[in-house]
């Protein structure tokens, strides 16, 4: 089949001049450009929207949230007072600041945590066991010497030595009968110190199914409901 030309597809064309099918041309490319622009505006118009909208949402979930937080923390810390004075606390004047209040609609959870890290005489000790490890293991009890390293490992992120893994090193205290070994297990331990308190609140709703506690979840990536792949454009 003859592919057709311009001016047989479109026949009215045969009758123009060359200037009016270049003023045609033009008022057509003119049309095209305010298209473009006209939708170039809507899809700027509705991105702006989009930002302003979510982005507002957040904020304002975000006041909610620390609205939350200072209400929270001190109503309860105000309460845990009454609950001394009251006798209705665990542990009562010895308890370290952790407690939970509840009934048939919602469990509320206060803890209390010490933060602690090793200081700077955890690196004098390790220094002072890798000293002896060398001096005294390495050649002796390779196996020995593998597992002590091991457990001097540091947390990747934080470069902190982790207190469980000084800890199982610590219960090998009697191992070997060595003051280089001794001391530095004893200054490990001693390095260990508080630096700080934490305060936590968890949040909890009595499902009516099964009569449970359920967490009342505030982090956005753990939230249950609608999921990415459910939702469709």
């Amino acid at each position: 089949m003859k592919n057709e030309s311009v001016i047989e597809k479109n026949p009215a064309l045969a009758d123009m001049s060359i200037e009016e099918i270049q003023e045609l041309l033009a008022e057509k490319q003119a049309a095209d450009r305010k298209a473009k622009k006209l939708a170039k505006e809507n899809y700027e118009a509705e991105k702006a929207e989009l930002i302003n909208s979510v982005g507002g949402f957040s904020v304002h979930a975000r006041d909610i949230l620390l609205d939350l937080k200072y209400e929270s923390f001190k109503r309860l810390l105000l309460f845990r007072q009454k609950m001394l004075e009251y006798g209705d606390i665990r542990g009562k004047e010895n308890n370290k600041g952790s407690f939970e209040l509840k009934n048939e609609n919602y469990k509320i959870v206060f803890r209390s945590q010490v933060n602690k890290c090793f200081d700077e005489r955890a690196e004098l000790a390790e220094k002072k066991l890798k000293e002896f490890l060398t001096t005294f293991v390495k050649r002796k009890d390779q196996n020995a010497y593998k597992l002590i390293i091991a457990l001097l490992e540091r947390n990747q992120k934080t470069g902190d030595f982790d207190f469980d893994l000084i800890n199982r090193l610590y219960k090998m205290r009697d191992d070997f009968q060595n003051p280089l070994w001794t001391e530095a297990l004893d200054m490990f331990m001693e390095s260990y110190s508080p630096y700080g308190t934490a305060q936590y609140i968890q949040f909890f709703e009595k499902n009516p199914t099964n009569n449970c506690y359920e967490a009342v979840v505030l982090d956005f990536a753990k939230l249950k409901g609608l999921m990415r792949t459910e939702i469709k454009p």
